[in-house]
């Protein structure tokens, strides 16, 4: 049985594609159509996850929309209600993109089915099984989970009226167990201050994580004050502070707001060391608030398990005070936690939740994507007029070169699903030089000083580098660790102003390839450990051959391993 599942008009749309319960594709259309976070309908992943498969769209027994737009109708209707006659304001306010205000959304929600019939040229549209998000946010995530029975938490921005899910997991079956409802939302908390420091909400909040770093705590007390911590695990935010839930995105807070922290950051002004410190406290604030949910989720499961997903859950801060300050013992956070997971969710929610089918196996790799066979790579090389060579040992002869100081784009297997480049579409380089990550910065990256760049370690030896949070692992990047302190004077790229790291560990099993890369980078360094950045510049994670080698010759590294061949860029022609 095939199951298509499709998330749109919000934003990372994607498609997934489930054969009786077994992920087979997960694909993100930002990565075909080169737009990032894109809200629109994904056509060509939907049309890659067939072709991967080798299937028609008449193959697909059931099709499941991450979003319910009757429930988002009902939800949104009772918020103007309460807040009428102010929030009229929102009928023409963004919803989930600039380009999309809310009925424009809707409609286009309740027409998905018409829009797959003329994608395939049907007679007739296909019917959908539309899922609510926050139940495909949790089906993502529990139902690939090592665990037979765990409580769950996810926490975004919205969808349709619910910001926080609490739930149960039991066997193929999610029980609700507690909503909290727009507007009182971490995941709009942390969307408004990114866009009040200059940056795009939606798309920038991890900037404002990377900030935090170099904050103090001047203005900890005041913004706690914006969040109120209620019994039971309950928040709600104190709304004297906001006027989003009644103007929309376009005016996020209140005059009080502005009186308490200053006027916002303009895009072309300099950083304040007073941004900084906003940046600390409202990071605190939603630590502490994730924390507190998370304690009284467990107060109402008493399980020993945890899964977790939802955008804010990308906040790796979060997930580690969460994993040492709360009594769970076991975690899961689902690596694709952003709405690009819900196209999966949407599709394992019906299989197991609905149709009633038992779960068949874990999650143990985010490689969900495309592969490119070596000739389909040279090809790609040739048509460029690439000088290169074939590598007889593409993970010895790319580890030489980052040795050496150089900075080298890494391009093999299956394309990563999620936001977190782990070692399939990666820019790699020595983590034990001090002046890396400034030149990746001014060379490839073209970005922040003060957004960190993450180590990849070899599982088996993270612990003799890290101070991993309960000795979890961490193989999607998702996960915060304290740099042992003997190891920080040796790995000063990927040590970051506080002393932590977002640590990814690679296993031998599930990507051979990158983990060979590091064992001998290790064995010529004597650190099994290399930086790893997502393989882009200012654009969505590369995918194909061509958008690499585009990549590579408009930016300035040095070296890329892609397949089984090897370019330098010292050797290309003008």
């Amino acid at each position: 049985m095939y199951i298509l599942g499709i998330s749109s008009y919000s934003h990372e749309a994607s498609a997934a594609l489930i054969k009786d319960g077994e992920i087979r594709f997960l694909i993100e259309q930002e990565r075909l159509n080169r737009e990032k976070h894109t809200w629109k309908y994904p056509a060509e992943a939907i049309e890659e996850c067939l072709k991967l498969e080798g299937i028609h769209i008449s193959d697909v027994d059931h099709i499941a929309f991450f979003c319910s737009p009757v429930r988002d109708i009902i939800g949104n209707l009772g918020h103007v209600l309460k807040f009428f006659p102010q929030s009229l304001n929102l009928l023409s306010a963004p919803s989930g993109s600039d380009d999309l205000v809310f009925l424009k959304r809707i409609k286009l929600m309740t027409n998905i089915g018409a829009r797959i019939a003329q994608q395939f040229h049907l007679q007739k549209p296909p019917k959908i099984h539309y899922i609510e998000h926050h139940m495909a946010h949790a089906a993502s995530a529990f139902f690939v989970s090592p665990f037979e029975n765990a409580a769950i938490l996810t926490i975004d921005g919205r969808g349709e009226s619910t910001t926080t899910l609490l739930a149960m997991g039991r066997g193929h079956r999610i029980q609700k167990i507690e909503e909290i409802p727009v507007p009182h939302s971490l995941g709009h908390l942390y969307g408004a201050v990114t866009d009040y420091l200059g940056f795009k909400m939606f798309f920038d909040e991890w900037k404002v994580m990377g900030m935090s770093a170099y904050g103090k705590d001047t203005y900890v007390a005041d913004f706690a004050k914006t969040v109120q911590l209620l019994p039971e695990g309950r928040f709600r935010l104190n709304l004297d502070y906001f006027k989003f839930h009644t103007h929309g995105a376009g005016q996020w807070f209140s005059d009080l707001f502005y009186k308490t922290f200053g006027p916002p950051r303009r895009r072309d002004e300099a950083f304040e060391q007073r941004h900084y410190d906003i940046a600390y406290a409202l990071q605190k604030t939603v630590e502490k608030a994730g924390v507190h949910l998370a304690c009284g989720l467990y107060e109402k499961t008493k399980s020993e398990n945890l899964c977790m997903t939802g955008g804010v859950v990308l906040n790796c801060l979060m997930n580690k005070r969460i994993i040492e300050e709360t009594p769970f013992k076991h975690f899961f956070f689902q690596p694709i936690a952003n709405d690009a997971g819900t196209s999966l969710g949407a599709a394992l929610y019906y299989y197991h939740q609905v149709l009633g089918f038992p779960r068949s196996g874990i999650f143990d790799s985010a490689y969900l994507g495309m592969a490119f066979s070596n000739e389909h790579i040279e090809a790609a090389l040739k048509e460029k007029n690439m000088v290169y060579q074939r590598s007889r040992d593409i993970a010895q002869d790319a580890a030489g070169h980052i040795a050496q100081g150089k900075i080298v784009g890494w391009f093999q297997g299956r394309m990563e699903a999620g936001p977190r480049a782990l070692g399939h579409r990666s820019i790699v380089a020595d983590p034990t030089d001090p002046g890396i990550k400034d030149r990746i910065n001014a060379r490839v990256k073209r970005r922040e000083m003060f957004r960190p760049f993450a180590p990849s370690v070899l599982e088996e030896r993270a612990n003799d580098y890290f101070l991993m949070p309960k000795g979890q692992p961490s193989p999607y990047m998702i996960l915060i660790a304290d740099v042992r302190p003997d190891k920080k004077k040796l790995l000063p790229a990927i040590t970051h102003q506080d002393g932590t790291a977002r640590v990814h560990t690679v296993s031998q099993r599930t990507a051979p390839e990158f983990w060979k890369l590091i064992e001998a980078f290790g064995k010529i360094k004597g650190v099994p450990v290399v930086l790893n950045t997502s393989f882009n510049e200012n654009e969505p994670i590369v995918c194909t051959p061509q958008d690499a080698i585009n990549c590579f010759l408009r930016t300035d590294f040095d070296v890329l391993a892609i397949g089984d061949f090897i370019v330098e860029k010292q050797n290309q022609r003008n």
